[in-house]
C-alpha cells in the first residue's frame, strides 16, 4: 500500500457523475459514510451523519483502493484505516492503495469528500463504519459468486485473501473477477464481521506505508509544491495583534507588495474582519523575496488598547477573576469574565472544605504556547479569473479551504475549484485554521499567475493562534485520615470557541474545562468552574488543548493532597479512584516504571493520570542529576487504555511523540507579549530538547477486549502523550527538591544556546 503523490491524484471535486459510474461498471465501487466527530463540530454545529466521505473501489485488475478524506500529518490514519478495511474485506493489507479525498460543499456529499482531521478522531470515529463497509463489500462479492455458481447456500462459500471459493466443486473467483457483477447488487443491510478471535490485522503492529515516501524524499508536503511560472509571496504582519496597515509601502524594484485583510471565518480575537493586518511581498524566488519582506519599511497603526496587551496584565486579570467573576445568566450577554459552573455547587463545596481537618489551597498558571510546526504555514494557488482556482495546502480542514475559495471567488462554479491536501509537516491544530490560505487566495487574485505564499518562521511564532494561557485556582479539604471531603476548581482562560463566534452555553467552553470534569476521583462534595478570560490574543486548538492545561493543574493538586495526607502518590490516587479502568491504567504504569521498588540513587519519580478523547493515560517521569539550575529526564513510562488498539506499534509512536511535545512545552514553552507584540520569534527563544536529551521511553497498552463491543467508545491516541507529562514531571521534581512547580514552564528563559 502507498499514498500516491498528492499532486498526481485525480481531484475528487472534479470527478463527474458520468466518470464515476463509468468506473463503477468496470469494478465494484462502494460509497460509505464515515462520521465526522470532532471538536470542530462545535464550531460548525454540523449534524453528524449527513455526508459520505470515503469510498472503496475494487477493480477488475484486482486493485483495491480506499479514498480517505482525513489529512495525513504523521499520525498514520491512512494506514490505520486500510488495516481495518483489509481485516473484514479479507485481503492482504499490502494490496490496499489509499488515495487522498477532496472536499465538497454539497449538503449530501458525493464520494470522496474531506473530513476535518482533529481531536484524535480519525480511527476512533471511523472504526466500526469502516468494518461494516468492508464486510458489506465482501458479502456483495460472495453474492456475485453465488449467482455464478448457481448456489444460494452461503455456507458453501469461503473467503480468503481476496478469493471466493465454492467448496462443493472447488471453483474459485478472485475479487477482480467478481467486481463487475457485484457492482450490480445491493449492499446488504448488515454483514457479519470477522470475529475478534480470528483477527489477522486489527491489534497487530503493521508497517506504515507512508514512511518510505518520507524517507526517500518522494513525499510531497505543501512547502514542496512547484508549478510552472510560479512566483513566491512572503507574508509580513503588523508587529502587534490588532495592528493595521497605515500606508501601503513602496514596492522594491521587480517585486509587488499586496496588502491582505482578515476575512470572515478567519477573524480571531483582535484580528477583526476587514483589518488589513499584513502585506505580502511577491517575487521570483523564495530567498530574495524573503529578504525584501524582512527589509520592507511598513507603517502600522497599533490597536488603541496596545498598552494593556501585556503578559503581566493578562495574569493580573486572571488573578482578579479567580476571586470574583460574574455568574452566567441565561439570556444575558455573558461576555468575558463570565463564571460558568461546569459541575457541582459552590456553596456545598465551600462548606465541605471549611469543615475539613486540613485544607490545601493552590494556584497554577500556564502561559500561551506556540504550535511551532516544523513546516511553516504555506499555500499554493493557481487562479485564472473566471476559469479556475486550484489550491495546494497542508491543511487539516480541506472543506474550510473550499468554502473560503467559494466565498472569495463567487464567480467560480464548484466544478472550477480544486483543493489538494498535501502531506502536513506537523499540524498540531494550527493547520485546522485557514488564515494563511485566505492570504494566498487574495494574493493570487492580484498577481494572475501561480503563487506560493509562505510565512517565515518569525511570522509563524508571532502570529500564531496559541494554546490559551490559564490560571487555575484549586482548593480541597482532607479529613484527619486523608480522605477528600471537598474539592473546588476554577479555570480562568480565554475561550477558543467564543473567539470563533460560538455562543457559550451554561457550562462555558468545553475546550476550557476538558480534563477537569467528570473525574472518577472520590473528591467528596465537588465543584468545577470555568471563567472566560478577557484577553483577545488569538487562541486556537493545540495538541490536546484544554486537557494539557487542566491535567497539569488537577494532577499537581492531587499530588499536593497526597503529600498533605502523608501517603504515597500512587497509592493515594488508587484509594480515591472509583473507575476500574482508571485503576488498571494506574497499576499498569506503576508496574512498568517499577514504582514500588526504590529508584536508583539520585533518581526521583512522579506520577499522573488523566483522560482525553475517550482514552485514559498515566505517566511516570523519572528525573536525575537534579541541581539548582536543571535536571535530566531519564525515563518516561506510559500506560494507556484506548479500549481497542488497531496498530499498537503506531500508538506507541504517537504516545512517544506526544510525550516529547508535552515535555518541550513543560520545560520551555511560552509566548509573552508587550503591547500586543509576541516576544519569542523563533526557536532561538523557544527551546526544544535535543536528541541527546531524549529520555528512555517505555509504553504499555491495556490489552484489547476478547470480544469488542461496538457500543463502547474507542479512544484516540495522537494527542494522548501530552497531558499527563507536565504534572508527572512536576511531581517528580517535588520529590527531588521539595519545591512545588505551579507555574509552567520550568525554564522560561532558556534558549537554544543553553
Amino acid at each position: 500500500m502507498n499514498i500516491p503523490n498528492p499532486l498526481n491524484r485525480p481531484s475528487m471535486e472534479q470527478s463527474s457523475r458520468r466518470a464515476f459510474l463509468g468506473t463503477a461498471t468496470s469494478g465494484l465501487t462502494l460509497a460509505f459514510f464515515l462520521p465526522e466527530v470532532s471538536r470542530i463540530d462545535e464550531l460548525n454545529a454540523a449534524p453528524v451523519g449527513t455526508t459520505v466521505n470515503a469510498w472503496l473501489q475494487i477493480g477488475a485488475d484486482e486493485s483495491i483502493t480506499l479514498t480517505v478524506g482525513s489529512s495525513e500529518m504523521g499520525q498514520g490514519s491512512f494506514s490505520g484505516l486500510a488495516q481495518v478495511l483489509a481485516e473484514d474485506l479479507m485481503v492482504d493489507y499490502a494490496k490496499v492503495q489509499t488515495v487522498q479525498g477532496g472536499p465538497t460543499l454539497a449538503t449530501i456529499a458525493p464520494i470522496g469528500t474531506s473530513i476535518n482531521t482533529v481531536g484524535s478522531s480519525v480511527i476512533r470515529t471511523n472504526f466500526w463504519k469502516m468494518r461494516d463497509a468492508a464486510a458489506g463489500a465482501r458479502e456483495m462479492l460472495v453474492q456475485a459468486a453465488m449467482q455464478l455458481a448457481g448456489d444460494a447456500v452461503r455456507t458453501n462459500f469461503t473467503v480468503a485473501n481476496g478469493v471466493v471459493a465454492h467448496k462443493p466443486d472447488a471453483k474459485t473467483w478472485t475479487y477482480g473477477a467478481l467486481a463487475a457483477a457485484a457492482s450490480k447488487l445491493a449492499m446488504p443491510a448488515s454483514a457479519p464481521l470477522v470475529p475478534d478471535t480470528q483477527f489477522r490485522l486489527i491489534g497487530k503492529t503493521m508497517p506504515r506505508f507512508d514512511i518510505p515516501h518520507k524517507v526517500n524524499g518522494s513525499a510531497v508536503y505543501g512547502i514542496d509544491v512547484r508549478l510552472p511560472n510560479m512566483v513566491y509571496a512572503v507574508i509580513k504582519h503588523a508587529p502587534s495583534f490588532g495592528g493595521t496597515l497605515a500606508k501601503a509601502p513602496a514596492a522594491p524594484s521587480g517585486y509587488m507588495v499586496i496588502p491582505t485583510k482578515v476575512v470572515a471565518g478567519t477573524n480571531r480575537g483582535l484580528e477583526a474582519v476587514g483589518n488589513v493586518n499584513a502585506v505580502a511581498v511577491v517575487g521570483p524566488n523564495t530567498w530574495d523575496t524573503w529578504q525584501r519582506a524582512r527589509s520592507l519599511n511598513v507603517t502600522w497603526n497599533l490597536p488603541a488598547n496596545a498598552a494593556s496587551l501585556n503578559t503581566a496584565q493578562f495574569l493580573a486579570d486572571a488573578q482578579a477573576l479567580a476571586k470574583n467573576a460574574t455568574p452566567y445568566a441565561a439570556g444575558a450577554p455573558n461576555g468575558p469574565g463570565t463564571l460558568y459552573t461546569v459541575e457541582g455547587d459552590a456553596t456545598a463545596a465551600n462548606s465541605a472544605i471549611a469543615a475539613a481537618a486540613k485544607v490545601v489551597d493552590a494556584t497554577y498558571s500556564l502561559p500561551y504556547v506556540s504550535h511551532a510546526c516544523m513546516e511553516v504555514l504555506n499555500c499554493t494557488v493557481d487562479y485564472v479569473a473566471g476559469v479556475k482556482c486550484e489550491v495546494w495546502a497542508p491543511t487539516q480542514s480541506a472543506k474550510a479551504v473550499l468554502s473560503l475559495v467559494a466565498t472569495l471567488m463567487p464567480a467560480l462554479q464548484p466544478s472550477q475549484i480544486t483543493v489538494h491536501t498535501t502531506y502536513l509537516g506537523g499540524g498540531l491544530g494550527r493547520k485546522a485554521e485557514v488564515d494563511f490560505v485566505s492570504q494566498a487566495l487574495q494574493v493570487a487574485m492580484v498577481v494572475g499567475k501561480p503563487v506560493k505564499l509562505m510565512w517565515p518562521r518569525e511570522e509563524d511564532f508571532t502570529h500564531d493562534q496559541y494554546r490559551p494561557m490559564a490560571l487555575v485556582h484549586a482548593r480541597a479539604g482532607l479529613t484527619a485520615s486523608g480522605q477528600v471531603m471537598g474539592w473546588s476548581y476554577r479555570n480562568i482562560s480565554p475561550s477558543i470557541l467564543a473567539q470563533r463566534g460560538v455562543p457559550l452555553g451554561p457550562k462555558g467552553d468545553s475546550q476550557g474545562y476538558e480534563g477537569s470534569q467528570d473525574l472518577p476521583y472520590a473528591f467528596g462534595t465537588g465543584l468545577t468552574e470555568y471563567v472566560t478570560h478577557p484577553s483577545q490574543i488569538p487562541v486556537g486548538f493545540w495538541r490536546s488543548v484544554g486537557a494539557s492545561i487542566n491535567t497539569f493543574a488537577v494532577e499537581s493538586m492531587v499530588d499536593e493532597l497526597a503529600v498533605a495526607a502523608g501517603m504515597d502518590s500512587y497509592q493515594f490516587r488508587r484509594s480515591l479512584l472509583t473507575d476500574p479502568r482508571w485503576i488498571a491504567v494506574l497499576d499498569a504504569v506503576a508496574t512498568l516504571s517499577g514504582w514500588n521498588s526504590a529508584a536508583a540513587s539520585g533518581h526521583f519519580r512522579g506520577i499522573a493520570i488523566g483522560t482525553a478523547f475517550n482514552s485514559i493515560v498515566a505517566e511516570v517521569v523519572e528525573i536525575s542529576n537534579v541541581t539548582s539550575t536543571g535536571f535530566t529526564v531519564s525515563k518516561v513510562s506510559i500506560a494507556m487504555d484506548c479500549y481497542l488498539a488497531v496498530n499498537p506499534g503506531q500508538i506507541e509512536a504517537q504516545l512517544t511523540g506526544g510525550m516529547v511535545h508535552g515535555l518541550n512545552a513543560a520545560l520551555y514553552g511560552k509566548q509573552t507579549f508587550v503591547n500586543g507584540a509576541a516576544q519569542a520569534k523563533n526557536f532561538s527563544k523557544s527551546r526544544m530538547i535535543r536528541p541527546s536529551e531524549m529520555p528512555q521511553v517505555a509504553v504499555t497498552l491495556v490489552p484489547n477486549p476478547t470480544v469488542s463491543d461496538r457500543t463502547k467508545a474507542i479512544g484516540g491516541a495522537g494527542e494522548l502523550g501530552v497531558p499527563t507529562l507536565a504534572p508527572a514531571l512536576a511531581n517528580a521534581y517535588y520529590r527531588a527538591t521539595k519545591n512545588r512547580v505551579r507555574a509552567l514552564p520550568f525554564f522560561p528563559n532558556a534558549t537554544m544556546g543553553d
